[in-house]
């Protein structure tokens, strides 16, 4: 017995030095994102109405990498946690979709970036001389259905409707009925994006979630990425999260003194099994951040188009002129490609970055391209306008995972 005391007093007295010595130790960098993680969920959630984040980081091509969770997929006590299962909406970073479609029917000589939305589209004469290039880099002028009383109404009224690309753009097309202002430069208008799919599906005498599939999806294996006009099968909706939409903020083509949002009966509503029809090529994917960022680590390396098409997918527009911009600066800091985006981020300088936004979802990437570090963040909720602090989760990990200074 004394023996077997003896052995015991010294189990424990080495177990007690192994716990002083890994109290003491540097956290590793998959230890360091998760709590990043953790913090930012637990500083976020009443003020985000979030209820969980899932993070993909890759650093380096094939790798290695790092996947982290935090919370749950819903607000229920019964909810899972998130996990490498759990799906999210991708906003409009499934923009990149879109483009790549259109570029790589460039390359294959079935259209051209300067044909004009006349020469596919007759039927909307009053855009006929706007080419395709304009579409994606946002110059074209013309207004957005999303932000739209026609849309604010479907949403709320008829949730579960699925819409055809016609029926969203007769939302801004101009009428005697229908006189949505006119911009110049450079205006975000996802119309523009629902118009170059039904170009390429002309193009392809296929359906737009053919082309998808055939052209991204498949090409790549994303195998927890999925595209529907409309609404998404059952099982694909099990594995998404809970989204919630939570911003009472009035829409673009409301009054400017504007005192009650079109879209305040959605505030509080859980928009899961909503159709997605509303978003299509715009922005209706589903994916998980490993996938995400699988796919904007190809776009952004040049894997995806040829040399050409690449070249002409990073030509940048000033979100501010919109006219060409080559370098960013202090004064011009952010320009807009075709689906993609390139801006000063304080205090981590210019960077490739996207953040997608649906009615209870949002998806953020940022490429440090000298790091090779890709970070994918995806969230459950559509915040209150000023109140989405995602970035400050890619910061966090961002200082988690960089490389150490030089001496």
């Amino acid at each position: 017995m004394a023996k077997a005391r003896v052995l015991l007093s010294a189990c424990i007295g080495i177990i007690g030095l192994m716990a002083a010595f890994d109290a003491g130790a540097e956290p590793s960098r998959p230890e360091k994102v998760q709590a990043a993680l953790d913090s930012w969920l637990a500083e976020r959630t009443s003020l985000e109405k979030v209820t969980g984040i899932a993070a993909y980081i890759s650093l380096g091509n094939p790798g290695p990498a790092i996947e982290a969770f935090a919370g749950t997929t819903g607000r229920s006590p019964s909810d899972r946690s998130i996990s490498q299962d759990t799906l999210f909406q991708m906003g409009s970073t499934s923009k990149s979709f879109t483009a790549a479609v259109i570029l790589k029917l460039e390359a294959a000589g079935a259209l051209s970036l300067n044909d004009t939305v006349g020469a596919w589209l007759p039927e909307y004469l009053a855009w006929k001389d706007i080419s395709i290039r304009r579409l994606l880099n946002m110059t074209s002028g013309i207004p957005n259905y999303s932000e739209t009383e026609a849309m604010s109404r479907l949403w709320i009224e008829e949730p579960q409707r699925d819409l055809s690309a016609e029926e969203l753009v007769k939302m801004a097309y101009p009428t005697s009925s229908n006189k949505l202002p006119v911009t110049t430069g450079y205006h975000y208008s996802n119309t523009n994006y629902i118009l170059a799919s039904m170009i390429a599906e002309k193009a392809t005498g296929k359906t737009f979630q053919e082309v998808v599939h055939e052209l991204v999806i498949e090409p790549l294996a994303l195998h927890s990425t999925f595209y529907e006009s409309g609404t998404y099968p059952e099982a694909v909706i099990r594995r998404l999260a809970h989204g919630y939409f939570e911003n009472p903020a009035c829409t673009d083509y409301q009054p400017k003194d504007c005192a009650v949002s079109w879209n305040l009966p959605l505030v509080g509503r859980d928009v899961r099994a909503m159709s997605l029809s509303w978003a299509q090529a715009a922005g209706g994917a589903v994916s998980n951040p490993r996938d995400v960022d699988r796919w904007m680590r190809a776009v952004l390396t040049g894997k995806v188009v040829p040399p050409k098409q690449q070249a002409e997918w990073l030509q940048k527009v000033s979100t501010r002129t919109g006219e060409p911009l080559a370098e960013l600066t202090a004064e011009d800091p952010r320009g807009f490609s075709l689906g993609l985006v390139q801006a000063i981020l304080e205090p981590m300088g210019a960077h490739w970055f996207y953040e997608g936004e649906t009615l209870g979802y949002r998806t953020l990437y940022v490429w440090f391209a000298e790091d090779d570090i890709l970070i994918t963040v995806q969230t459950n909720s559509q915040p209150a306008e000023g109140m989405d602090r995602l970035h400050d989760a890619v910061t966090a990990i961002y200082e988690a995972v960089k490389p150490p200074a030089s001496p």
